[in-house]
């Protein structure tokens, strides 16, 4: 009942119990009884070997072998005080206590009886150790076959040290089939803490690392929207390449909920279908919700490739409710469309489009145009080529897209843009140099414009950009490589009115390093801006001889505009002639445990920061058990104002603490925190989890309480708070959240 996990847990399979989908098992630290550990390696022989102080041979081709007795064959070994040994059925019997090993087991059994011909028998009043997972347990009986094919019978199993069973697994019988990679167990009874917490009459699980139909972990949670919620997920191996996952859901505040994946891969194709739905919510007069998320990519052919995605909610509220945190529930639009791709190698490519979004909240951005919902573009083409070949390190070059928009109660129309381009390039070691000069034509066909406006304007735009380049290096006094590369892109475009031109897709981006080197300041090509500018830019890298990795790099950058732009998108003011704000990044990596990156936007004359961002991290390299802390710190002008603080440490050999503060200065608000404990032995270990979040608005926050318990060798139960803590990327202000 696990869908990916360990191979070859053998009896400890057993355990896998209701397993996790997503956990494999985790090898055992606990220190184990290992029978076998002052032994020597176990022949490989196929040759029979005995061994003994005394043997008394009958003329039967019965012996009796007794002191120190070894019997080895083909990779297993008996070792006992007395054994029987029939060569006429190539048996070996004992009555003594007896101790078996091979590469799979080591067995101390207080009766055998051993086909060696066809590799199988019976041990009864069995101890045991698992070699690829260092459990053990105890057996009645156990009888194994060379095939692969085990039975043991009234079964406990743990992989906590010797001594210490703070959790077990008992089950009346538990099979093995290699054959089919499958076991099942009846009457199978977990317990912790001598308390019992799951029981199954039957199931059937995973023993070859592949993935097999059943139940997995339920998840358990409680929070101030759903109360208590808990889902046992079923998954269904349907064939090698797909499977469901079906997942029941109930919440004591809302109702009872079914959900589901599916995943497919097929030859050049991949996606997944995910789905909830909630018939009646008991809090919202009940009302049912939903939710849809489906993606899809592949190749059609060598040439054609295929992308679509549809995401659907039953209403705005529903990831406040249903999903996560800050990030989840700020998420504006939810995309539906379908694109074809045709793509000739160095030639030309050809993209065909139609999309459309549910939109889910107002984005700044939008809000400052006007706009509620984005476009549908139903469809939208495009075409690029390049010719193949140059002459003189020149290349022609075409652009081209149609679009039709569309949005009720808005102007809509089509869009259709040629743009010829000429591209020169050259790239030698020490510097290089490309320059491009194209024409843009943009035509419209319009209806519902305002009183006056024209339905059919035209723009026709001359542009032209040169970059160039220089790559110096020097070693420094210890060996290493610092590098310095200055870096110069001019920018000429001619003002043309565009005020009669419809906003279907323009917008404003952040002013970031990209932004120093676009050929418009604008997204999209609603507008497109007068430019008659220079960019410079410098960076600098420290790179270790030895390694090659960059201890250090820093780039800083700015604009020059020899004219003001006149070209301006309403709700956002323009530059004016002279020097832009200074872009400034610095990544250090001060040593092997801490980092730093540093990116700020400062005025022209220094005298004021506009935005900044800057972050400190710790690790020391050991995965999940390790010290981590995180420090962040966002800054925009007149927008947000925000810090992140965290930290997972362990205290003691057992304990471990965690937290997380993300904090708006701004409004004086805590947007999300969470504090979590740990106490961790070497077989199993429990954490706790309290989180506060914000959910919408500025006063609209739920609280949650999660509980993980997990049992070392076996799987994990519940959620712990290593999801909770950054991910290793450093945050930008752009991921910050609610725009607070």
């Amino acid at each position: 009942m696990q869908f990916p996990t360990s191979p070859l847990l053998r009896v400890c399979a057993a355990l896998s119990l209701l397993c996790s989908a997503t956990a494999q098992a985790e090898t055992a630290s606990c220190p184990q009884l290992d029978f076998t550990s002052e032994l020597p390696p176990i022949p490989s022989d196929p040759k029979l070997v005995l061994n003994a102080d005394n043997a008394d041979l009958n003329e039967g081709g019965q012996s009796s072998l007794s002191g120190s007795v070894r019997v080895s064959q083909n990779g297993r070994e008996f070792a006992a005080e007395q054994v029987n040994y029939s060569e006429a059925e190539q048996r070996i019997r004992t009555d003594s206590q007896t101790l078996f090993r091979d590469s799979r087991y080591a067995i101390r059994s207080g009766k055998t009886d051993y086909d060696l011909a066809l590799g199988s028998g019976v041990f009864l009043d069995n101890s045991f150790t698992l070699r690829s997972i260092g459990g053990r347990g105890l057996a009645d009986r156990i009888a194994i076959k060379e095939s692969g094919e085990a039975r043991l019978d009234g079964v406990r199993f743990t992989t906590c040290a010797p001594g210490n069973e703070a959790w077990t697994l008992s089950a009346s019988t538990i099979k093995f089939d290699e054959d089919s990679g499958r076991g099942s167990a009846t009457n199978a009874l977990l317990r912790f803490q001598q308390v019992p917490i799951f029981y199954l009459p039957w199931f059937q699980f995973p023993i070859d690392g592949l993935r097999h139909s059943g139940f997995l972990f339920p998840i358990v949670g409680n929070n101030e929207n759903t109360g208590f919620d808990i889902r046992w997920p079923v998954y269904l191996n349907l064939g090698p390449n797909y499977d469901v996952t079906l997942i029941p859901r109930y919440l004591s505040e809302r109702g009872t909920q079914i959900g589901g994946q599916f995943n497919y891969l097929f030859k050049g194709h991949e996606g997944d279908l995910f789905g909830e739905f909630l018939p009646s919510d008991d809090k919202l007069a009940n009302q049912s919700r939903s939710f849809i998320d489906f993606k899809h990519i592949g190749a059609v052919s060598r040439n054609l490739g295929i992308e679509a995605k549809y995401g659907r909610v039953s209403d705005q509220n529903y990831f406040a409710t249903f999903g996560g945190g800050v990030d989840l529930t700020s998420t504006p639009f939810l995309e539906r469309g379908a694109r074809l791709t045709w793509q000739a190698p160095t030639v030309f490519r050809i993209e065909a489009l139609v999309q459309d979004y549910q939109t889910l909240s107002q984005t700044q951005t939008a809000a400052a145009l006007g706009v509620v919902d984005p476009y549908q573009r139903l469809p939208q083409i495009r075409v690029d080529a390049l010719s193949k070949n140059s002459f003189l390190g020149a290349r022609g070059g075409f652009f081209g897209e149609f679009t039709n928009f569309a949005r009720s109660n808005s102007v809509e129309g089509q869009r259709v843009i040629a743009q010829p381009y000429v591209r020169w390039e050259r790239d030698q070691l020490s510097w290089y140099a490309n320059a491009q000069a194209d024409l843009s034509y943009t035509a419209y066909n319009l209806t519902n414009t305002p009183v006056g406006g024209s339905d059919a304007p035209r723009r026709t735009l001359p542009q032209f950009s040169a970059e160039g380049g220089l790559r110096f290096e020097r070693l420094t006094g210890g060996g290493d490589v610092q590098t310095l590369e200055p870096r110069l892109f001019y920018l000429y475009t001619p003002f043309r009115e565009q005020d009669e031109l419809p906003l279907f897709d323009t917008s404003l981006p952040d002013f970031d390093f990209p932004q120093l080197f676009a050929r418009n300041r604008y997204s999209g090509y609603d507008r497109i801006s007068d430019a008659n500018q220079l960019t410079t830019a410098v960076t600098s890298r420290f790179i270790e001889a030895d390694s090659g990795i960059a201890r250090l790099s820093a780039t800083l950058g700015q604009i020059y505009y020899f004219r003001g732009p006149r070209v301006d998108l309403p709700g956002f003011a323009t530059p004016s002639e002279g020097s832009s704000n200074f872009l400034g990044n610095l990544d250090y990596a001060l040593s092997t445990n801490w980092s730093a990156v540093a990116t700020t936007e400062v005025s022209s004359t220094f005298d004021q920061v506009v935005r900044s961002s800057i972050a400190l991290r710790y690790r020391d390299g050991v995965a999940d058990a390790g010290r981590r802390f995180d420090l962040a710190y966002r800054y925009r002008r007149t927008l947000l104002e925000q810090a992140d603080a965290s930290f997972s440490s362990p205290i003691t050999d057992a304990w471990r603490l965690a937290a997380r503060l993300r904090y708006s200065l701004r409004d004086s608000t805590t947007l999300e925190s969470f504090a979590g404990v740990e106490y961790s032995t070497c077989c199993w270990a429990i954490s706790g989890t309290y989180r506060r979040y914000l959910v919408g608005g500025i006063d609209r926050f739920n609280n949650g309480f999660y509980v993980q318990l997990e049992l070392k060798g076996l799987s994990k139960i519940g959620n712990g708070f290593e999801r909770l803590l950054p991910s290793d990327e450093f945050a930008s202000d752009k991921r910050s959240g609610n725009g607070r």
